[in-house]
């Protein structure tokens, strides 16, 4: 299996053990409408251009990286496609590693450069007839069904939901590596009440107002995760609706006040209130109240951010 410097440190640690990895697919159509899918050297399927987002790297720039070295072609992003992370689309490589996949897709347009395989990841590189696909994977497959569909809003609820078989991934994964920088999949809530006012949470570890927001765990769906981290810190029953953005960018390199060091890689959703009683756990988070748009409390760049994007209400998703 050809690793990523992220991958080879990470492996180097927690060996084949099961970890959450985050990638960045391309989708690609040729000048004749057909999609163009590479055949991997490890194991044989053929599948989108992409690859491991590395530390320090956004996802959108580890989507551009990814085609370039794998198939010679500069690409330019047009749109998210949707993000792809339930446990059906878990992998297990044939050195053994095992993977759940956070992947997001992105549909891009050819901007130079020339077609050719690698020769070391990718064998063979070719156009198929959406209506005439090979043998995919099914991660792909979803991927490419999406595209089809012409939907605008991002999708992200295919595959099983799943569930949590842990709450813990980030904690033991810091057994191994201490205070490292590690990629965390985080999700984050964008709810409002009947007024318009916004959700926000006090955080008891640094006394900050924040996004409702938490880790992906293994076994779990990243707008699964969205629900569970809400009601766990406000007591809200929520329900996802709409992908915002998935954001990675440099305001999302952070240092927790106990020395962790993380590379969030964090999906935004839009959701809507679907029962509960406004409650803060009393543990993580010590206040939760509703801020009208032009009266929130101080915000961390990664949160402003956010909270401008869907105060947009583009249909599209964002990144960063």
């Amino acid at each position: 299996m050809p690793q990523t410097d992220y991958v080879r440190w990470l492996r180097a640690y927690v060996g084949h053990s099961k970890v959450i990895l985050v990638y960045a697919s391309a989708l690609i159509l040729d000048e004749r409408g057909q999609v163009i899918l590479q055949r991997r050297s490890d194991f044989a399927w053929w599948g989108l251009p992409g690859g491991v987002v590395e530390r320090g790297e956004t996802v959108a720039e580890c989507v551009l990286r990814e085609v370039r070295e794998e198939t010679g072609l500069q690409v330019e992003i047009e749109r998210l496609i949707g993000v792809y992370s339930s446990p059906d689309f878990d992998v297990t490589y044939p050195n053994s590693d095992e993977v759940q996949q956070f992947t997001a897709c992105f549909e891009c347009r050819v901007s130079g450069g020339l077609l050719r395989p690698d020769g070391d990841e990718v064998l063979e590189i070719e156009s198929f007839p959406l209506d005439s696909l090979p043998d995919v994977p099914p991660w792909y497959l979803a991927m490419i069904e999406d595209q089809i569909s012409g939907r605008v809003e991002a999708s992200f609820r295919r595959g099983r939901a799943g569930h949590p078989t842990s709450t813990a991934h980030y904690l033991w994964l810091r057994r191994f590596v201490g205070h490292e920088p590690v990629t965390m999949v985080g999700a984050s809530a964008y709810v409002r009440d009947e007024a318009g006012r916004i959700l926000l949470v006090r955080r008891a570890d640094d006394g900050n107002w924040t996004i409702p927001a938490g880790a992906m765990e293994l076994g779990e769906r990243v707008d699964r995760t969205v629900e569970r981290e809400v009601y766990e810190e406000t007591g809200l029953l929520v329900e996802p609706d709409r992908l915002v953005g998935i954001y990675s960018g440099p305001s999302f390199f952070h240092t927790y006040p106990n020395g962790d060091q993380v590379h969030i890689v964090t999906n935004f959703f839009r959701c809507r209130v679907a029962g509960g009683i406004l409650q803060p756990d009393g543990k993580e988070i010590t206040e939760a109240r509703f801020f009208a748009p032009d009266q929130l409390p101080p915000l961390t760049a990664r949160h402003q951010i956010r909270i401008s994007d869907a105060l947009t209400d583009q249909e599209g998703a964002m990144w960063t």
